[in-house]
């Protein structure tokens, strides 16, 4: 048990700065964006041509990607636009994406922001983890931890890993909701669960410092060597530092 606190008590409050300073680059690489794979077909075109909402957006998502097709963001938003006005919130939030991500020429984050909050509202788990991410952040919106954690939470509840993560890490750290470390546990296990790294490096950290849940150095080192096995930046370096 010393060698848990006193490892903890030094690395602990260096280690959680840097764990924070993360998520939101990383999320992007990971499962907040979710890209629709679509290849342009001539039976996706006829389909789209026909009104099909599928096929609408999987042609927009084609067109943005250049799978099949030249990339072309113009014709992306044309195909995706037809679907998201007709409320599909898979459409209006790849719509987000592509005036988020896409070409200079097309990029329009007030648009993004307001297509991305209607998808949220139809109940698109990436969408609502867009909006948590932006609200935290604080560069695409005004920073707002109550709105972050309220979209984080939408998306966790639909079982979406890095919305249980970041909806774990407010109750952690008390921003928007009430500071409880045991419930942040309980989130990072379920994230965890489905392979979520920062998740499983997370559940390491508080079993090394018995933040909401007991100290184990045993269920500390099994949960950081689950993460840094695959890659993960933080759990390797604790790790080390652990020996």
């Amino acid at each position: 048990m010393k060698k848990i606190l006193s490892f903890t008590t030094v690395l602990f409050p260096f280690l959680l700065n840097a764990a924070q300073a993360q998520p939101a680059a990383q999320a992007k690489s990971q499962s907040i964006t979710v890209r629709l794979q679509s290849n342009y077909t001539p039976a996706l075109q006829k389909a789209a041509d026909q009104g099909n909402l599928d096929a609408q957006t999987l042609l927009g998502a084609a067109y943005h990607m250049g799978q099949g097709v030249p990339k072309n963001d113009q014709k992306a938003i044309f195909w995706l636009q037809k679907a998201a006005d007709q409320a599909f919130p898979q459409a209006q939030n790849f719509l987000g994406e592509v005036y988020e991500t896409g070409d200079p020429a097309v990029r329009n984050i007030e648009k993004a922001i307001s297509w991305y909050q209607k998808a949220a509202e139809g109940n698109s788990i990436t969408a609502q983890a867009h909006l948590g991410m932006a609200y935290h952040e604080g560069t695409k919106l005004p920073k707002n931890y109550e709105k972050s954690t309220f979209w984080f939470k939408k998306a966790a509840l639909q079982g979406d890993d890095q919305g249980q993560f970041f909806y774990g890490l407010a109750c952690l750290k008390g921003e928007g909701v009430a500071k409880n470390p045991r419930e942040a546990v309980s989130w990072f296990h379920k994230a965890a669960d489905q392979g979520n790294l920062q998740a499983t490096a997370r559940l390491g950290l508080a079993y090394a410092s018995g933040e909401g849940v007991p100290a184990s150095k045993e269920k500390a080192v099994f949960w950081l060597k689950k993460a840094a096995g695959q890659g993960e930046p933080n759990a390797q370096r604790i790790l080390s530092m652990m020996r």
